[in-house]
């Protein structure tokens, strides 16, 4: 039997750490009050992520959460907007858009459809979405057929995957480029920004938060370059974890890899276990975790005790191992790191309660941790570390992608430059800018 979520909607995310200031409060009663079509977006660390959680948590309106990825969909108990709409993969054309005759009874009635890492989708995927809800609505004459659409998102961030040259050039050509706003329906409404700009991540550091508004916009001095790069020190801390974030894969897998060999402990491989119909391509953690005492290991999700021990991206150490048992020590304290559950969320309407309700359709078990000495920039995004060596390589190569490095570390005192920092590791695209003036 499917696992209800809507007797939890108002407690499903734990908004604990929600600070309501004036701009936030603002936020929450234009989605809550008005039908405006909403852009939610703000710098690293100004609590997008918070907000989004707390208006699902306590909106009165039928909604459906959605987002690109399936990781990404899974931490904010959402569905992937191919699965909620079911498109196919690859670039979208109107042909890919169908009508659902199952789904009615859920079009008919969301009023509103909220869209996670909205920086993270391309033109072709946001026309696709306004077509499909006009057709699926049956108000084809009205953007997003008459639902309110509230994205959340940072453009200055990394940018929407696209796979080719091919592909790029296509959506230049088809839409006037790659990101979201590029979509048609776009120049048919006016879309309601909303700019989050208290920071929290670093809020006792002004120095540090003037630099990253420099490396965000592309206006670093001389002397900024000069103060990053007095950064270029070895890491000597060697009782207090830090993290290598790096721009490839290999990198990571290379230096996480190597870091286990050296440890001369017993390995155990800790399995997840499946209940369901998940779908494993949507796994947020390892499906076969390794470890051994020793290792420096994340955690991977926020803790759900209050007052919270850790959180999504704190790191700490294996001090205590066995086939069925993992102890780890974050700072000073151990604890005993239980299983933790992601559920693969489908929605339905409730004639009886006249709602749009979520249920579980299958779930992921697995502790909530994985091997940590490194990981990529990409996949650092939207987490917080207490310090950071960061290895650039042969340079940043994408846009935003050296502002994301540096703003996931609460101070520049806590950043280990691998190799120094030149104009061009920082990258912006100006299409990003000029949409945002």
């Amino acid at each position: 039997m499917p696992k209800k979520a809507s007797k939890e909607r108002k407690t499903i995310f734990d908004t604990t750490d929600l600070e309501i200031t004036k701009e936030i409060k603002k936020a929450l009663g234009i989605m809550e009050n008005t039908r405006d079509n909403v852009y939610v977006t703000g710098k690293a660390g100004t609590g997008k992520s918070t907000l989004l959680k707390h208006f699902c948590n306590n909106t009165t309106k039928n909604i459906a959460i959605v987002a690109p990825t399936g990781v990404s969909a899974i931490n904010v108990e959402g569905v992937t907007i191919h699965s909620f709409f079911k498109f196919p993969f690859g670039i979208l054309e109107e042909k890919d858009v169908e009508y659902h005759f199952f789904k009615q009874d859920i079009f008919k009635n969301l009023q509103t459809l909220v869209i996670d890492e909205v920086s993270m989708i391309r033109s072709d995927l946001m026309n696709a979405i306004d077509l499909a809800l006009r057709k699926n609505t049956g108000k084809k004459n009205l953007p997003f057929g008459g639902v309110q659409v509230v994205m959340f998102g940072d453009l200055y961030q990394l940018p929407p995957v696209v796979t080719s040259r091919e592909e790029r050039d296509y959506l230049k050509e088809t839409f006037g480029g790659i990101y979201f706003f590029y979509a048609p329906v776009f120049k048919k409404m006016k879309l309601k920004k909303i700019n989050l700009t208290k920071i929290f991540r670093q809020k006792d550091d002004k120095k540090f938060v003037q630099l990253l508004n420099s490396i965000r916009e592309k206006k670093v001095s001389t002397q900024d370059l000069k103060n990053i790069n007095e950064r270029v020190v070895p890491y000597n801390k060697k009782k207090e974890p830090a993290i290598v974030l790096a721009t490839v894969n290999k990198t990571v897998d290379n230096i996480n890899e190597e870091k286990l060999a050296q440890i001369k402990q017993k390995e155990y491989t800790f399995h997840h276990t499946l209940t369901g119909d998940f779908d494993e391509k949507k796994s947020p953690a390892d499906t076969e975790l390794k470890l051994k005492k020793g290792a420096q290991i994340m955690m991977i999700r926020n803790d759900n005790q209050i007052p919270r021990r850790w959180a999504n991206g704190t790191l700490g150490t294996v001090t205590t191992l066995s086939k069925d048992r993992i102890v780890v020590t974050i700072g000073v304290e151990k604890y005993e790191i239980e299983k933790a559950t992601w559920d693969d969320m489908e929605y339905e309407y409730d004639e009886e309660e006249k709602i749009i309700d979520r249920f579980s359709k299958g779930s992921f078990i697995q502790y909530p941790l994985k091997l940590a000495w490194a990981v990529t920039i990409h996949k650092s995004q939207g987490k917080t570390f207490d310090r950071v060596i960061l290895d650039l390589g042969r340079g940043a190569f994408t846009h935003g992608q050296t502002y994301v490095a540096f703003s996931r570390c609460t101070t520049l005192d806590e950043i280990y430059l691998k190799q120094p920092v030149r104009f061009s590791d920082i990258i912006l695209d100006s299409e990003v800018k000029e949409f945002h003036e």
